[in-house]
C-alpha cells in the first residue's frame, strides 16, 4: 500500500531502517501512529530487540493507549507466523512497556533509580486537575509568607501602589512553577536592587503651572477646565505626599490621565 503512495519510499525506511536514527515530520492524520507501529513492530519481530527496552513516547495518554492497542494487534497476529516465540514476549512485556507520554516514561525512570535522583522510592505524576490543585495549596502557603515577611512589605505594597495584584504574582508563581529548573540561571543570577524613587520637585511645580491657568478659564463649561483643575489637585496631592507608597499611587493616577484635544480656543486666553 506504501508503495502506492508519493511518500511511500519514506514510509518504507520508517518501517525497515532501524539502525538510523529517523527525524519525521508530518502533518495530523498522515500515519504517524501507524508508522512507529510498523517501526516498534520490526524492532521486535524481525531485529529480535526485546519491548521492554523500547521507549515509544507520546503527546497524550490517548495517544499512547491507541499505540499500545494497535500494538497488542500487531503482535497477536504474528503469534500465528513464524515469530510466535518473538510475539509472545512482546505480549507479555506490552503492559509494563515504556509506551505512553513524557511524564509516564520520566516517572518509570525515576521509580527505577529514585536515590540516584535524590527522591522517595515512591512518587506519584499528577494528572491536570491534580497538578492544579497541588499549585493552589502551593500558592496558599506562599502568599502568607509574602504578606508575612518584613523584607519583602515595602516592595510588595509599591508594586500594589502601581496596579499590581496578588492575581499578577500567582501567575508569576506558576510561571516559575512551570519552569523551575531555569530560575536559579536565569532569573536569580543578579537579583536586582530596589528602584530608586527620582526627585519629584520638578512634577509638582509642573502640576502647578498648568493649574495656574485654571482661573483665566472664560467659559466654567468648558471641557478642557475639569481636566486641568484634575492635574492641579493631583499636583497638590503629590507634593503633600510623604512615603513612596502615596507618591506611586498619585503617579499611577496621573499615567492613567488622557486629556486629548478638547476644549475650545476662545475660552482660553493662552493654552497650548
Amino acid at each position: 500500500m506504501s508503495e502506492q503512495l508519493l511518500d511511500g519510499a519514506a514510509r518504507d525506511r520508517i518501517r525497515s531502517d532501524t539502525e538510523t536514527t529517523l527525524f519525521v515530520e508530518a502533518g495530523a492524520g498522515s500515519g504517524k501512529t501507524h508508522a512507529l507501529v510498523d517501526r516498534v513492530t520490526t524492532l521486535v519481530l524481525r531485529d529480535g530487540v526485546p519491548l521492554r527496552t523500547i521507549a515509544a513516547v507520546t503527546f497524550t495518554e490517548k495517544a499512547g493507549a491507541e499505540l499500545r492497542d494497535r500494538l497488542r494487534v500487531e503482535f497477536e497476529r504474528a503469534r500465528k507466523g513464524d515469530a510466535r516465540e518473538l510475539a509472545d514476549a512482546a505480549l507479555d512485556d506490552l503492559d509494563s512497556a515504556s509506551i505512553g507520554t513524557l511524564h509516564a516514561f520520566a516517572q518509570q525512570i525515576l521509580l527505577a533509580h529514585p536515590i540516584e535522583a535524590g527522591l522517595p522510592p515512591l512518587i506519584d505524576v499528577l494528572d491536570e486537575v491534580g497538578s492544579s490543585v497541588a499549585f493552589e495549596e502551593r500558592w496558599a502557603e506562599l502568599q502568607q509568607q509574602l504578606l508575612d515577611d518584613d523584607s519583602i512589605a515595602e516592595p510588595l505594597l509599591l508594586a500594589m501602589a502601581v496596579g499590581v495584584e496578588l492575581k499578577h504574582l500567582r501567575s508569576l508563581a506558576r510561571l516559575f512553577g512551570n519552569d523551575w529548573d531555569l530560575i536559579a540561571e536565569r532569573v536569580l543570577v543578579d537579583p536586582p536592587e530596589l528602584v530608586a524613587m527620582p526627585d519629584l520637585t520638578g512634577l509638582v511645580a509642573a502640576a502647578a503651572q498648568i493649574g495656574g491657568v485654571v482661573e483665566s478659564c472664560l467659559d466654567p463649561e468648558d471641557r478642557l477646565l475639569p481636566k486641568l483643575v484634575q492635574i492641579r489637585e493631583l499636583g497638590l496631592m503629590l507634593d503633600a505626599a510623604t512615603d513612596q507608597e502615596s507618591q506611586l499611587a498619585i503617579l499611577q493616577t496621573l499615567r492613567g490621565l488622557k486629556v486629548g484635544r478638547i476644549g475650545r480656543k476662545e475660552n482660553w486666553p493662552d493654552v497650548a
